[in-house]
């Protein structure tokens, strides 16, 4: 049973993997100019059930992962261990999508969401650059 949860943990890791997280934000940002794309920044801590959920549930989903590969340079920062870059957060997942000079692209978002409603968010967000 051990081995069957770790090697589910290690292939959901890797499906997360798949998205290609910006190591840092400020690589994130970089990454957003050089490749034209919005930033999606993601405030996590390491034991938030919403956060997992998300990433097994949601980002694995190929065409949520196709899509924010096309459109978005996504970001995750723990804070846990990272620094908030200055943005309010009250809760997690917390959400801030961004153009690629750090200005805020619509509303924060908090929690998490389906599928559906991630989608839903990505591409208003994407419609309102």
């Amino acid at each position: 049973m051990k081995k069957i949860l770790l090697l589910l943990l290690v292939m959901g890791a890797t499906l997360f993997a798949d998205l290609n997280w910006a190591e840092d934000y400020e690589s994130g940002l970089e990454q957003a100019k050089k490749e034209k794309k919005i930033v999606m920044l993601m405030f996590t801590l390491t034991n938030c059930h919403v956060c997992e959920t998300m990433k097994e549930n949601v980002y694995t989903q190929k065409k949520v992962m196709d899509y924010v590969k096309k459109y978005f340079v996504p970001i995750e920062l723990n804070l846990d261990i990272d620094d908030k870059e200055g943005y309010a957060v009250y809760g997690t997942p917390t959400f801030y999508f961004l153009t690629s000079d750090g200005k805020q692209i619509g509303d924060m978002k908090v929690g998490g969401s389906t599928v559906d409603g991630f989608m839903r968010k990505l591409k208003e967000v994407r419609a309102a650059k």
